[in-house]
């Protein structure tokens, strides 16, 4: 494994490849910015004086494997410590700029009746990214204020608001429904004997049978009511929802929406397998001879590392496709 390095637009991966002791990329589906985290041995002090980084500094990384390479992207650099001894740098990056516009917090700005796309649309325009819009969903939104929170954070809370997921890389804002990502081909079947380390967890904690949404709509003087079922349980809690909606149809997508978010941590899994850079957040992977943990499951974050050899650290929940349909 070879990783190409550049520092603002320098390629440095012939001076800093003696030093190297580890890499590591963090790929995450939403709710996190992507990361990188270098680690370098500095016997002889130059990180002490001439080699040391800058902050906010561009870095680009480049994976390469025998005859495939995947280029991750660039990483502004946030973040560098520094211990003796032994004399070690690490320096820490991620994939949204402190200076970008979805980071800083500006005066308040609110959009009414507008589509959720255009609101993402035009917090993308402000930050100089493309907007990627994935789902035919779409929202309108009577009235929306940014407040006194960062353009990211508004906009990611606003998405979930509706049950879509955010992601920001390689300068592009993707807004996407995690139900499509579930319902893909996967990538790779894991078996025992491909997997060096597996730790599966599940839970009954906020977890339910079904959800009943019930709204008195006072301009229309109506009730709208709807029930949602896991198909997978035959008994358990039911969850009760008294939320705003404008037709039957909405308090259905809620009902089921509403359900399918709570149970969606029901059973997760973390495994460590040979690094293949097939594994990103987003893939979905089949688990085969591990008993009740067999299935399909949405890789929800994946690290991979380099350090004595190439692995990956991959955070797994089980997809709950076909439960609600």
């Amino acid at each position: 494994m070879k990783i190409k390095i550049t520092l603002n637009g320098t390629d440095i991966t012939r001076d800093i490849e003696p030093y190297l002791k580890s890499f590591s990329y963090e790929d995450v589906l939403s709710g996190e910015t992507d990361s990188i985290d270098i680690e370098l041995a500095d016997r002889a002090h130059l990180f002490l004086s001439d080699w040391f980084p800058p902050l906010a500094a561009t870095i680009s990384v480049t994976l390469i494997k025998e005859k495939e390479q995947i280029f991750l992207g660039d990483f502004e650099l946030d973040e560098i410590s520094y211990a003796m001894p032994p004399s070690t740098i690490k320096i820490k990056a991620n994939s949204c700029p402190q200076k970008s516009a979805l980071r800083q917090v500006n005066q308040s700005r609110a959009w009414e009746n507008c589509l959720l796309s255009q609101i993402a649309k035009d917090i993308a325009a402000d930050a100089d990214a493309q907007l990627i819009y994935q789902t035919e969903y779409d929202p309108k939104i009577s009235r929306a204020e940014q407040g006194s929170q960062s353009a990211m954070n508004f906009l990611e809370k606003l998405c979930a608001k509706y049950f879509l997921s955010l992601k920001f890389t390689d300068n592009q804002l993707v807004i996407f429904e995690t139900e499509t990502l579930e319902k893909a081909e996967t990538v790779a079947t894991l078996t025992p004997e491909n997997v060096t380390h597996f730790n599966a967890r599940s839970t009954l904690s906020e977890i339910y049978k079904s959800c009943e949404v019930s709204y008195r709509h006072g301009k229309k003087s109506e009730n709208f009511t709807a029930t949602a079922q896991d198909k997978s349980k035959t008994a358990g809690k039911v969850l009760k929802i008294n939320k705003k909606v404008e037709s039957v149809a909405e308090a259905e997508r809620l009902a089921k929406n509403e359900l399918k978010q709570k149970n969606k941590d029901e059973l997760k899994v973390d495994v460590e397998v040979r690094g293949d850079f097939i594994y990103s957040a987003g893939m979905t992977i089949q688990l085969v001879n591990f008993g009740v943990f067999d299935g399909k499951y949405l890789i929800e974050k994946a690290k991979h590392e380099v350090r004595r050899g190439y692995e990956c650290r991959l955070e797994l929940r089980k997809t709950l496709e076909g439960n609600y349909d």
